[in-house]
């Protein structure tokens, strides 16, 4: 009988031969058991003698917090963690971590990509030659990007990138941080201000902030109404951090000029979902993170986690640290 089980709740990979090796290569005697939960009464029943938990979008609730009897660590596959009670698994002693740099080149990219696509109306164009048009579909032309201002709300090891990336492009940076001293938004290039200035002065406003209790609905009718008409916004982060309904809205009454999604309040969006309909929207199915390069770090490092919880060490990534409880309390 293995040493140590690790339960993974959910990937999208069909196979898993990536962690099994990471994991055999650790030199610990580790069974691998592989799930397709997608709710937390489907883990329930597997993971009281779990001494790892790997997540992707699995909801790890306090009901499954409160069932994992032996846990070590749990650890997800992504960088934010609103799917799991980071506070019940503190209480109870387990350190949450995260990937939090497999993907930076990625989403950075993707994020200049929708600018681009936004400032050169490519989505407008590409349709207009389709439809055997020619000329511009608007008779407006674009601004020059070193005219334009660039507000990033959050500014993270993500958000950081962007900054160096949209600056290139000579891009005036603006970022709303609260967690970020003035003087850190300078060294990276950006001008801290606070969130009505930013929504005030901004042509693009991207965001990478983590969803939080504070930051759902971060963006809402207010906000909208705060941009310029001509602005755009961009969400890489997560959809609930904008009220969906709200920038519908928006966008139907050219309150802003139009938006770059990667991301839904609800994935994958039902097929009703009215936003789908509009033409001044680009959208992409939340894969700004994917390449083949960082596909594989990810995994590599969501097994890093648990090998070093397993042997004993403190994990690189923990992001529940406030709520942890050193041997804390077990149903």
């Amino acid at each position: 009988m293995a040493q140590f089980k690790v339960v993974i709740t959910d990937f999208g990979s069909p196979e898993n031969d990536l962690e099994a090796n990471e994991l055999k290569n650790s030199g610990l005697d580790i069974e691998l058991v592989r799930l397709n939960a997608k709710t937390p009464q489907e883990l329930l029943p597997h993971v009281a003698d779990a001494d790892g938990l790997i997540v992707q979008w699995t909801n790890i609730n306090h009901d499954v917090i409160r069932a994992l009897q032996k846990c070590k660590v749990i650890s997800r596959y992504g960088i934010g963690v609103d799917m799991i009670d980071l506070a019940a698994a503190g209480e109870h002693g387990i350190p949450v971590c995260n990937t939090p740099d497999y993907c930076i080149e990625e989403v950075s990219t993707h994020t200049i990509t929708f600018l681009l696509m936004l400032n050169r109306n490519i989505k407008a164009q590409d349709q207009h030659v389709r439809d055997t048009k020619w000329g511009s579909p608007n008779p407006v032309p674009p601004s020059r990007l070193s005219t334009q201002t660039l507000g990033i709300i959050g500014m993270g090891n993500i958000g950081r990138v962007v900054v160096q990336k949209a600056k290139a492009f000579g891009l005036n940076v603006l970022v709303f941080d609260p967690y970020l001293s003035a003087e850190k938004a300078v060294q990276g290039g950006a001008e801290k201000v606070e969130l009505d200035e930013l929504l005030r002065r901004s042509d693009y406003v991207s965001i990478h902030c983590p969803l939080t209790a504070e930051t759902r609905h971060l963006i809402s009718t207010p906000q909208l109404k705060a941009m310029k008409p001509t602005a755009y916004l961009i969400n890489m982060a997560r959809g609930p951090i904008v009220d969906q309904a709200a920038l519908h809205q928006a966008l139907v009454s050219k309150t802003i000029a139009g938006a770059a999604l990667d991301v839904f309040e609800v994935e994958p969006p039902p097929a009703d979902e009215p936003i789908l309909k509009l033409d001044n929207v680009i959208f992409t199915p939340h894969l700004s993170s994917w390449s083949a390069e960082s596909f594989v770090q990810l995994r590599q490092e969501v097994v890093r986690n648990v090998v070093e919880a397993l042997q004993g060490q403190s994990p690189r990534s923990i992001v529940n640290r406030k709520f942890l409880v050193p041997n804390g309390q077990k149903a």
